[in-house]
């Protein structure tokens, strides 16, 4: 069976008893980064074997995980931090292995994503999630999309492209309010919420930390 255990986004604490108990049961580890996994797993005492498989992972590295679980292994896929396949490594995995008739079991927990939905002060029945938002190319295409969705709009962002992010928003956007959760579930959580036009709050916005944002129109 191959299992898409989700751990945490910060705080070690998130980590469920399932999750644990899956990880000590499992034959391996995928892990995206061995080194930060290797923290969660000192953390807890488990003690099994981790195996590298990040997003430029080989068909052959892929190929050889589908025999080992149809030899019988049990394996268990986690990204850095999070809920692994959503805007991690983990797509084509599990495309080869549902194509191989492998059982798959998703182990649910923590996600950057979730977390700032849980708090966002306006309705999330419905949302649009867009990964992160473009470097370069295809940045203005973003904005009409935007502009010409009936929800809210939510993106990750890297910390040393925030500020230049929100400014690119700011110029290009009226009428929004933007949701900002920055460091979630760790020491320095901060969440903001505020006019997307008030350039002095976005100045406030500490350019440190793992990102996840929400646009949505005013009312």
């Amino acid at each position: 069976m191959l299992y898409l255990v989700a751990t945490p986004i910060g705080n070690l604490e998130d980590l469920s008893s399932r999750a644990m108990r899956i990880l000590r049961e499992v034959d391996f580890i995928l892990a995206e980064d061995t080194r930060q996994t290797q923290k969660i797993l000192s953390r807890f005492d488990i003690h099994t074997k981790l195996v590298s498989f990040h997003e430029h992972a080989s068909d052959e590295k892929i190929e050889w995980v589908i025999s080992e679980l149809k030899q019988g292994r049990n394996v268990a896929l986690v990204s850095d931090a999070g809920t692994p396949n959503l805007s991690d490594p983990g797509g084509k995995l599990v495309e080869s292995a549902m194509q191989a008739g492998t059982v798959i079991s998703p182990i649910p927990g923590p996600s950057a994503l979730t977390s700032l939905i849980a708090v966002a002060p306006f309705s999330c029945s419905q949302f649009l999630f867009l990964g992160y938002f473009p470097k370069k190319k295809g940045r203005q295409t973003m904005l009409e999309t935007i502009r010409s969705s009936e929800y809210p709009v939510f993106f990750y962002e890297s910390p040393h492209r925030i500020t230049k992010t929100l400014h690119f928003l700011a110029d290009g956007l009226e009428g929004f309010n933007i949701l900002i959760g920055r460091e979630l579930t760790k020491k320095f959580e901060e969440i903001s919420f505020f006019d997307l036009k008030e350039k002095s709050e976005i100045d406030k916005i500490k350019s440190k930390g793992e990102f996840v944002f929400s646009l949505v129109r005013k009312k």
